[in-house]
């Protein structure tokens, strides 16, 4: 079976050999992103960063390179910050609307026919529980993040 040149050697002119180090990475269908990732980072520090990783985490750090040159690729001024400032705002609004039914439920259920004459009355925020589950919607959305990096 023919080894297929990956989308470094094919940029780059050279002969792709079988122990190439990018060639899980940037496959010959995957030339644009490569091309991303050698605009940004250049085929030097993609292959520093390579070597400088142990085997086992060298697909997350791939993941990393064509992630954050894909995004500034998409938005070359603001890159990945502008991304996770998006995900962050879409996160606090769902969060206040949450919490806007929330305090409505409880409202309902405390007061019956008179919840709608002093709406905010029995709602009490809780700053603990607050920090809390922030803390847990952190840890699960570096979870979901740790699980598409594995499906990559």
């Amino acid at each position: 079976m023919k080894h297929q040149t990956c989308a470094a050697c094919r940029f780059q002119r050279k002969k792709c050999t079988e122990d190439c180090l990018m060639a899980p990475y940037f496959p010959a269908t995957r030339f644009q992103q490569f091309l991303n990732a050698h605009k940004l980072f250049g085929v030097g520090k993609i292959t520093k960063t390579l070597n400088s990783v142990s085997p086992q985490q060298r697909s997350s750090a791939m993941y990393s390179v064509k992630a954050e040159a894909e995004y500034r690729a998409r938005d070359p001024v603001g890159g990945c910050y502008n991304e996770i400032k998006s995900l962050l705002w879409k996160i606090r609004t769902t969060e206040d609307e949450l919490q806007h039914v929330h305090s409505q439920l409880c409202m309902f259920r405390a007061g019956g026919e008179n919840a709608m004459a002093h709406p905010l009355d029995g709602y009490v925020y809780n700053v603990v529980q607050d920090v809390e589950y922030h803390s847990q919607l952190h840890h699960q959305l570096q979870q979901n993040i740790v699980q598409e990096r594995s499906l990559i």
